[in-house]
């Protein structure tokens, strides 16, 4: 995949993310599901659902080993689509 490939299909995955990707992500972990899913909700009520700047700021605020999990399912998400 080459570069502006990658970066397009990261764009159409911010915009299309899949509404139970966090169900998808932690479903291993149901505690931490129900805290990503708050924290979500949260930012999708400041910012506007279906706003890209819901899943950023999310995305952001996630300690390392989150970021890690969820680079995983997006990068599978990205090669796929």
């Amino acid at each position: 995949m080459t570069q502006s490939e990658i970066i397009n299909k990261t764009f159409r995955f911010v915009y299309n993310i899949p509404s139970d990707f966090i169900e998808q992500i932690w479903s291993d972990t149901p505690w931490m599901e129900v805290h990503l899913k708050a924290k979500f909700t949260g930012f999708c009520k400041s910012e506007g659902y279906a706003s890209a700047n819901a899943i950023l700021k999310f995305f952001a605020s996630l300690d390392e080993s989150n970021t890690e999990k969820f680079c995983t399912y997006a990068s599978t998400w990205i090669q796929t689509h």
